[in-house]
């Protein structure tokens, strides 16, 4: 008998047959020994469906279909309700784990933390950059924006004791996840080591719709801000300025973003403006 904890691997998918199976491999070739595989189709139209029957004929993998697309929310829900891990780890389906991930983030949880995640390396246009996050990511700090990132491994009971992903939002799924998480059970810990490949420059489409970000970004911003304080809820709505493309010279981001994230913004929009070009 397997004396190591279950995880449940949690793959949420559409239409991304040519680059579900390198998300699928990143599971399957993980060093720790003891992990179910879920993979949810919400719906896709391509070969998403022969990609699966063609691993599940080598692996076994829990499959579920969704005839017509149910959502993002929806789906990553299908998966935590249908998992048997004592743990859930989720993954993008055009994202990819490193072989020791699962066992590094294990090895490092701590029922003190809400949960654990790591420094992720961005990758874009044949471009990558590591994002070293902070070592404990508070509930004060995630006030201010997403510091933790698109995954996390943590215990399948406290996603269940909170309702799991709030399927009405139409954006920040995720965030507005940590943010419950974390008010609840405690920080987040971050694994100083690079455990995970996100990619930014895919052009086929998400689960999430584009043209419900911001309307679903604001949805967000309305059902936390009684939670912020004046500092943290004009640099929410810098960002949600910055995605209308309503911030039109550095002046005016000086004037709206905190001092404590001046600098990193200053140097965010340097990039974006001038070294970029």
């Amino acid at each position: 008998m397997n004396s190591q904890p279950l995880v449940s691997a949690i793959i949420t998918t559409k239409n991304r047959s040519d680059l579900l199976p390198r998300a699928i491999d990143s599971v399957l070739n993980q060093t720790f020994g003891n992990i179910e595989l879920i993979v949810i189709d919400d719906g896709s139209t391509d070969e998403t469906q022969d990609v699966i029957a063609e691993y599940q004929e080598k692996h076994s993998i829990i499959a579920i279909r969704n005839e017509e697309s149910a959502g993002a929310c929806r789906a990553r829900n299908q998966g935590i309700e249908n998992a048997s891990g004592e743990y859930i780890a989720g993954l993008d389906d055009d994202d990819e784990w490193y072989l020791e991930r699962i066992s590094i983030l294990l090895d490092n949880y701590d029922d003190s933390c809400a949960c654990v995640t790591s420094n992720d390396r961005m990758i874009a246009s044949n471009r990558s950059i590591v994002w070293h996050k902070k070592k404990i990511i508070t509930f004060d700090d995630l006030l201010y924006s997403n510091q933790v990132g698109n995954q996390v491994l943590v215990k399948r009971n406290r996603l269940l004791e909170i309702g799991g992903f709030d399927e009405t939002l139409d954006a920040a799924q995720d965030y507005d996840l940590w943010i419950r998480l974390c008010e609840k059970y405690g920080p987040i810990r971050n694994v100083k080591k690079t455990l995970q490949n996100v990619y930014q420059d895919v052009d086929v489409k998400r689960i999430s719709n584009p043209k419900s970000q911001l309307s679903g970004y604001l949805a967000f911003y309305k059902k936390h801000k009684n939670k912020m304080n004046r500092a943290q809820k004009k640099y929410q709505l810098f960002n949600i300025r910055l995605a209308q493309g309503k911030v039109e010279s550095i002046f005016e981001l000086i004037g709206w973003v905190p001092r404590k994230r001046l600098w990193k913004e200053i140097k965010r929009w340097i990039a974006d403006h001038y070294l970029s070009a």
